[in-house]
């Protein structure tokens, strides 16, 4: 399980450009500012084990203060499993999100709402996935690695939308905000492309994006 710190052990990469902002505020920012980074550059893995019982076989991520991004890889009862869209189940098995029987064994996972994950063929059973994550919305935890790799990114990203927030309040600095948050995008990009090619500087290979 990966270690996790407070948010606001992040806030002085906040306060230093609005020294005058509501703490509040800055963690709330701080947190949304994580959210987008851990979205765009798939940064935050973890496995998960979680036991479906018949006959609905859901089952929610048990990963605290975490919201799923994707499903990357999935195994129940020894077959492993292919992360696909509701929609894309919708097509190909119109009538599946009805059927409570089960109907042969499992290939195919998804979720029909945020951080609950369904199995189809519907069945029973220990179910291991690997899953990429970010911060719930209400989450007062990061990844340690965050702020060990990305507080100065993370902390860009929410000074800027501090400093941009309304024109009326007294740390309001709309255009130190707007370059902090044009800065706070380049990075994230950035970090999305090196996690993207990986450490080893892998050659970039279309692959097929899922949930």
């Amino acid at each position: 399980m990966t270690a996790v710190v407070d948010i606001d052990l992040l806030l002085p990469q906040v306060l230093k450009y609005a020294p005058k902002c509501p703490e509040p505020l800055a963690i709330d920012e701080l947190r949304q500012a994580a959210i987008e980074l851990c979205e765009r550059a798939k940064l935050w893995r973890e496995s998960d084990e979680i036991t479906l019982e018949a006959p609905e076989a859901q089952g929610l991520c048990t990963i605290q203060e975490s919201s799923i991004v994707s499903i990357e890889w999935a195994e129940l009862a020894g077959c492993e499993l292919e992360p696909v869209t509701v929609e894309w189940l919708d097509n190909r098995y119109p009538d599946w999100s009805y059927a409570e029987e089960e109907v042969g064994a499992s290939r195919y996972i998804t979720q029909l709402t945020p951080n609950m994950v369904t199995v189809y063929p519907r069945a029973p059973g220990r179910l291991r996935m690997r899953l990429v994550l970010k911060p719930s919305l209400e989450s007062f935890t990061l990844p340690r690695f965050l702020r060990e790799h990305h507080a100065v990114t993370i902390g860009k990203g929410a000074a800027g939308r501090v400093l941009t927030t309304a024109a009326d309040v007294e740390w309001a600095n709309p255009q130190l905000g707007a370059a902090l948050v044009s800065e706070f995008q380049s990075l994230r990009d950035g970090i999305a492309l090196k996690a993207t090619k990986g450490q080893q500087g892998a050659r970039l290979r279309t692959k097929g994006s899922y949930l």
